[in-house]
């Protein structure tokens, strides 16, 4: 493994380096559209604006699927380009595609540890970031956020940056809660969630006792603290929808959900809820397009990955699933929403990098322990 320095400050928050958050749920996979024949060009082959002869067809595994959905009908109206998209639970299930040499997949939504995975084992296509116009469309905070290049060579293109919370019914509680003690908390006890994944509760679980979660020093002191909160939880969540349900029905009051789910809860259903960022500290990443090796269509994955970073484009990624886009859209939001995203600048955000093996083991003997207790 690289070894790569931690991102700098952003927007003046403290920002500290941190463990991914890993194992997160999408769409169940779909069908993959057909290749198209191949393309022999590479992207570095553009040396300038827009490449020509795209091709007719494009093969996304992306998991934003509401996006998804939406931006598959307007590219292929303003390109003739037809799109198929295959929906993943797990980044494994590309990855995979990737390491027996990729020949169908032609655009991936992927995060940053498995971007730097698919670095490192050279499965992506370097960009052209220099000819592409929308590179300068992705806020320097973004870029600041991802992992996306290797000896001065890109290979990614930002999409979003995901914020992993914790997430309360602001008619229960007077303000805020300020600490992921909450989740301790016997006042609130049946009416709290986790994560039903090993990374993420141990993380919190992690923050709460003050250790780093990606490298924490007492991985005993994090098994005690996630068996003694159990029996205060009404549930472990498995899935973001079933997450997203328990806050829609009031059946929890805290607990670890995306900000998307969050966005989704408050403004699509009505749910009394929102977001904040604990003072122990709150995890986030960023999600970013790659472009793999083999990739049977690259030059209408390429025009696609720039359409896709054009602010009127990237602004229904927010509307759609409540993200927060790779480009700056402050001007397309509305108040409401505006207000939503802003991060204030005294949160202490921890930047998800990737585990160790040796922790993410740690943390799967734990949560093992957990279930089992």
């Amino acid at each position: 493994m690289r070894e790569r320095s931690d991102p700098p400050a952003l927007n003046r928050r403290r920002f500290l380096e941190g463990a991914a958050a890993a194992g997160i749920t999408a769409s169940a996979a779909g069908c993959l559209g057909g290749g198209g024949g191949g393309d022999d060009r590479v992207p570095m082959d553009v040396a300038e604006w827009p490449p020509e002869d795209i091709g007719s067809q494009l093969n996304m595994w992306n998991w934003y699927d509401s996006w998804v959905e939406w931006a598959s009908g307007a590219f292929e109206e303003e390109f003739d380009v037809s799109v198929s998209n295959t929906g993943y639970s797990s980044p494994d299930q590309w990855y995979s595609q990737l390491e027996a040499d990729n020949s169908e997949i032609d655009n991936i939504a992927a995060t940053t540890n498995w971007v730097e995975r698919s670095i490192e084992n050279d499965f992506l296509h370097e960009l052209p970031v220099d000819v592409m116009p929308a590179w300068e469309n992705i806020t320097d905070r973004v870029k600041q956020a991802s992992s996306y290049q290797q000896d001065g060579s890109v290979y990614a293109v930002p999409e979003a940056l995901v914020l992993y919370p914790l997430t309360y019914n602001d008619e229960y509680f007077d303000s805020a809660p300020t600490s992921w003690g909450v989740l301790w908390d016997d006042e609130h006890e049946g009416e709290l969630c986790m994560w039903d994944n090993a990374t993420v509760s141990c993380q919190i679980a992690a923050m709460y006792t003050g250790q780093d979660p990606i490298d924490p020093d007492d991985f005993d002191e994090i098994r005690e603290v996630l068996i003694q909160q159990k029996p205060l939880l009404r549930t472990y969540w498995g899935d973001y929808q079933q997450g997203m349900s328990l806050f829609v029905n009031e059946d929890v009051v805290a607990g670890p959900l995306t900000m998307g789910r969050t966005y989704t809860a408050r403004f699509g259903e009505g749910a009394p809820v929102h977001y904040t960022a604990p003072e122990e500290g709150a995890m986030y990443t960023s999600d970013l397009f790659v472009i793999p090796r083999g990739a049977p269509n690259p030059m209408a994955s390429l025009q696609f990955t720039n359409w896709a970073s054009q602010p009127e484009n990237a602004s229904r990624l927010f509307e759609t699933m409540g993200y927060l886009p790779a480009v700056d859209i402050t001007d397309q939001l509305s108040e409401e929403d505006a207000e939503f995203v802003d991060w204030p600048d005294e949160w202490n955000l921890v930047f998800s990098a990737t585990l160790s093996d040796e922790v993410r083991s740690q943390y799967d003997e734990i949560w093992t322990a957990v279930k089992a207790a």
